[in-house]
């Protein structure tokens, strides 16, 4: 394999901090140039600004003014920042307050800032009071429309894989909706901020007697052009630190999107090549790390005992669901699943698969029948379900350990959570990410950690939907056979679907087809006892079954 020699990162910085300081000469060149060509000198040169930015901060005039614009901005942003992120948050998950509120708000919106100054000073006078309106004003509209979407925004995926888990609106909102809005926000913030050191300008040049642009008014009435000029420099300087620290800021809050793209590419660029795949899938797939024979264990590398679960029986009549729009997907269903079973559901796209597994995890409510686990219905035992996604449905602003404690209930103390979570990460051969974002994991490791998060709810009755179907076909069967032994280990039961017939037969006890209709047909038992080996793929039995699904699954409805 070719190697290619690191980037050297000192050389690309030296590299950036001649162009920009190229860049800042080239543009002092230019203003000297156009200082010298202006009609009458108007325009100040850049030595004469320098002079006079000098003389305004040996006068102490400069830093007056810097304070008091600086308090007004903080005053009037953080009042926006509240308001905008509130109302946002409001608008995004509430649907009646964004349909009355929406077209008073886009109505308010294309007024500028500026034509708000002589209504201020009419409500608070001349003063930081009306400055605080107008920065508010121009601050409030980007924070709340970037919030608002951000809030849109949330993956469903992400909210289901919360509900599932057992969470509460409270925990959603506090674990789901708003670290995967904070980026949004944070891009409101920082528009708002930059609204809001122009509107200070603005605002000080009419309604107050102190500041940056109360300075620049008064000079430019004077024709102290030079003034006026480094008062703009002041301006540039104090927004660009203060963009900074905004940055810095959410460099802190969003330590997910910290991590250096570098290394998820790398991560990802690993499991893209045959033979580093293939090496990966041998040394590092659960499977390998839980069929080993007992004698290679020691005691260091021992799977924790932390699945004791006995499974539940899953009984199903009549069932039937439809959409909002009246066409039905599921009708007349029934289905009953021995406890500890792995029964698997077979069938094309579209046909009702996922929305039987939805149901069974509570995140859709049927029309007509009925559900019983064991001899409770399903409402009543909700705690005890758990599911598998197809993408692996990690939440991103979470470590791999930390997606794992988000599932886990009992534990009062979150050391309790964290060393519970630690075994199910060593259960699935990857303690080393555990404190490793979703991005900087491969899609198999995704996976994994999204199986052990599904067993982290000490669930009896676990659906699988689709949970390898995104993964590429030598990790795809790495991590069916490991799955396959860790269920198996466990005797829960197991409600997968699937359109993959050789996945269906290597994992499942029973396979059934699910047709349009959303009926089974051309059940068949699979008698090779679980788990399996890659020794099945190639067996008599499982050829057979195969050609015998292939062909239910293909005939005419």
């Amino acid at each position: 394999m070719r190697k290619f020699p690191p980037k050297s990162h000192s050389r690309i910085s030296s590299r950036t901090l001649i162009l920009q300081v190229a860049t800042a000469a080239l543009s002092i060149i230019l203003w000297e140039v156009a200082s010298r060509m202006s009609r009458n000198r108007l325009i100040p040169s850049p030595v004469g600004s320098v002079r006079a930015l000098w003389e305004l901060l040996s006068q102490g005039v400069l830093i007056r003014d810097c304070l008091s614009s600086t308090k007004r901005v903080l005053i009037g942003f953080v009042l926006a920042a509240i308001g905008g992120v509130g109302a946002g948050l409001i608008f995004g998950m509430f649907t009646t307050a964004r349909v009355t509120l929406t077209p008073i708000l886009e109505f308010l919106r294309p007024i500028p800032p500026i034509a708000w100054i002589p209504i201020s000073i009419i409500l608070f006078g001349i003063g930081d009071p009306s400055a605080y309106f107008v920065i508010f004003v121009g601050a409030f509209f980007p924070i709340l429309t970037n919030t608002a979407r951000g809030v849109s925004e949330v993956s469903p995926v992400h909210l289901d894989a919360a509900k599932s888990l057992g969470a509460s609106r409270f925990r959603c909102f506090g674990h789901v909706l708003l670290p995967s809005a904070l980026p949004n926000i944070f891009t409101g913030l920082r528009i708002g901020l930059g609204f809001a050191w122009m509107c200070v300008i603005a605002a000080e040049m009419i309604a107050a007697q102190s500041g940056i642009g109360y300075e620049i008014q008064l000079n430019r009435q004077l024709l102290e052009l030079d003034k006026v000029v480094a008062g703009m420099v002041t301006i540039g300087v104090v927004g660009l630190v203060s963009s900074s620290m905004m940055a810095q800021l959410e460099w802190l809050s969003l330590p997910w999107r910290r991590s250096g793209l570098k290394k998820a590419s790398s991560a990802f660029q690993g499991d893209k090549q045959g033979a580093t795949t293939y090496a990966w899938s041998q040394a590092l797939s659960i499977g390998s790390y839980l069929t080993k024979p007992s004698s290679d264990y020691n005691s260091n590398d021992t799977a924790p005992d932390v699945l004791n679960n006995q499974g539940s029986p899953v009984e199903v009549e009549d069932l039937q669901f439809e959409y909002i729009s009246g066409t039905p997907v599921i009708t007349n269903f029934n289905l009953e699943v021995k406890a500890g079973e792995a029964f698997c559901i077979l069938g094309k796209s579209g046909v009702g698969k996922t929305t039987f597994l939805r149901i069974l995890a509570g995140l859709e409510l049927p029309l007509h029948g009925s559900i019983f686990i064991g001899d409770v219905p399903l409402e009543k035992y909700k705690d005890r379900i758990s599911m598998v996604f197809q993408g692996s449905g990690l939440f991103p602003w979470k470590t791999a350990i930390e997606n794992i404690e988000f599932a886990i209930s009992g534990q009062d103390h979150a050391q309790s959570k964290r060393i519970v979570a630690a075994k199910f990460l060593e259960l699935v051969g990857l303690s080393e990410k555990a404190d490793a974002y979703p991005h900087q994991l491969s899609g198999g490791q995704q996976q994994r950690i999204g199986v052990a998060r599904a067993l982290a709810k000490n669930p009896t009755l676990l659906l699988m939907d689709e949970p390898f179907g995104a993964l590429d076909s030598l990790t795809r069967e790495s991590l069916q056979e490991g799955i396959s032994h860790l269920l198996a280990s466990d005797h829960m039961t197991v409600l997968l679907v699937t359109h993959d017939i050789s996945e269906a037969l290597f994992m499942s006890d029973r396979v059934a087809v699910m047709t349009n209709k959303g009926s089974l047909v051309g059940e068949v038992t699979v008698k090779s006892a679980r788990p399996r080996d890659s020794n099945f793929r190639h067996s008599l039995e499982f050829n057979q079954l195969r050609e015998k699904l292939w062909a239910t699954l293909h005939q005419p409805n």
